[in-house]
C-alpha cells in the first residue's frame, strides 16, 4: 500500500468516526463581534452576487408535500437547492433550513435522495423546508486522487464550512418563494449537518431557533488525528478547523437551541452534546439538552429527535419556552 493511501486512509478513518452518515491545546472561545461584524481572524464571507434562477415547476413528491428545485452558480460551482412545502398550505409558512448530512467536516457535501427522510417530517408538519449543497464535495472519497481532495478542502474552506452556501440558499428561497415568512426561519441538522446548523445559528441573525441532532460540536478535537496532514496539504487549514467548530463561537449562540443525542451513539459520542450544552448555558438561557438511551446515531434522530425539533420550532412561534 502506498504512503499516499495510508495517509489519506488515516484521515478518512478519522472523519468516519467524527461524523455521521445518511442511512446508507484547546483555546478559549472568541467573543462575539459587535453588531454582527466579522471577528478578527475569521474568514471573510463571500459577497459575490449570485444570479437567482426560477424554481422548477412544483410537483407532488409524496402525499401532502410539494417539491421544487433549482441549481445556483456560485463562482462557477453549481449549488443545488431543494424546496418543499405542504400541499394544503395557506398563508405564510415558517421555514426550516437543513444542510445535507454525511460530510467529513473537511470537504463539502452534495444532496442525495437519502437526505429526504430528514426533510419530509417538517413539511408534513406545516413547515416549508430548504436544503442545499455545500461547496467542496468530493465523490468517492476513498478512491479520489489527492488533487480532488485538496481542491474539495479548499472550496469547503472558501465557503466558510458551508456558511456561505447557507446564506445564499436562504436569500434565494426568500426571493423566490413568497409564501415563506422571513421572520420565522429555523435551522436543523443531523451529525455533520448539525455541526453546520449550529454554525449557521451562531452567524445568521435571521435564524430564530436551532435543532442539532448528534452534532459534532468540537471539530478541532474530532479531527485532531488528521489535522497535521490536512495542514500540510492545505496550509493554514488548522485555523479553519477551529473556525468551523461550533464550540469556538458558542458565545454568539443566543437563539433557542435543542441538542439531541442517543446515549448509545457509537458514531458521535453523546459528550459532544452534553459538553456543548454546559458551555452554552451560562450565556444562553434557552438551551434544551435531550438524551435518549437507545436508537443509535441515525434512528434516534428520525424517531425522536425530529419530533422534538418540530416541537421547539412551534414553541418559538407561539412565544413559549
Amino acid at each position: 500500500m502506498s504512503r499516499r493511501v495510508v495517509v489519506w486512509s488515516a484521515v478518512l478513518l478519522t472523519a468516519a468516526v467524527a461524523v455521521g452518515c445518511k442511512k446508507k491545546p484547546p483555546q478559549a472561545p472568541a467573543p462575539p463581534p459587535v453588531d454582527g461584524a466579522v471577528a478578527p481572524g475569521e474568514p471573510q464571507p463571500d459577497t459575490t452576487p449570485v444570479a437567482f434562477p426560477e424554481l422548477s415547476p412544483a410537483r407532488l413528491i409524496e402525499p401532502g408535500v410539494r417539491f421544487q428545485e433549482a441549481t445556483l452558480q456560485r463562482g462557477g460551482r453549481p449549488m443545488k437547492v431543494w424546496y418543499y412545502w405542504p400541499e394544503m398550505a395557506t398563508g405564510k409558512l415558517p421555514l426550516v433550513l437543513i444542510p445535507p448530512a454525511g460530510s467529513t467536516l473537511f470537504v463539502g457535501m452534495e444532496l442525495a435522495d437519502g437526505d429526504r427522510a430528514e426533510h419530509y417530517p417538517y413539511a408534513r408538519s406545516g413547515f416549508a423546508v430548504a436544503s442545499f449543497e455545500i461547496d467542496g464535495h468530493v465523490a468517492n472519497m476513498d478512491s479520489a486522487p489527492d488533487g480532488a481532495i485538496v481542491r474539495g478542502g479548499r472550496e469547503f474552506r472558501a465557503s466558510r464550512a458551508g456558511l456561505d452556501n447557507a446564506k445564499v440558499a436562504l436569500d434565494f428561497i426568500l426571493a423566490k418563494a413568497p409564501a415563506v415568512d422571513a421572520e420565522r426561519v429555523y435551522v436543523a441538522g443531523h451529525s455533520s449537518a448539525g455541526t453546520l446548523a449550529l454554525l449557521v445559528a451562531e452567524h445568521e441573525p435571521r435564524v430564530k431557533a436551532c435543532a442539532a441532532y448528534a452534532a459534532v460540536t468540537d471539530v478541532e478535537a474530532r479531527l485532531a488525528p488528521a489535522t497535521a496532514h490536512l495542514d500540510r496539504a492545505i496550509p493554514g487549514f488548522s485555523d479553519f478547523i477551529r473556525f468551523s467548530s461550533p464550540k469556538t463561537h458558542a458565545a454568539r449562540l443566543k437563539c433557542p437551541v435543542l441538542l439531541f443525542h442517543a446515549r448509545n451513539d457509537s458514531t458521535v459520542p453523546v459528550g459532544e452534546s452534553t459538553n456543548f450544552a454546559a458551555q452554552l448555558k451560562p450565556t444562553n438561557p434557552h438551551v434544551s439538552l435531550v438524551t435518549v438511551p437507545t436508537g443509535g446515531h441515525y434512528d434516534s434522530m428520525i424517531r425522536e429527535g425530529i419530533p422534538k425539533g418540530i416541537a421547539l420550532f412551534r414553541q418559538v412561534q407561539t412565544g413559549a419556552r
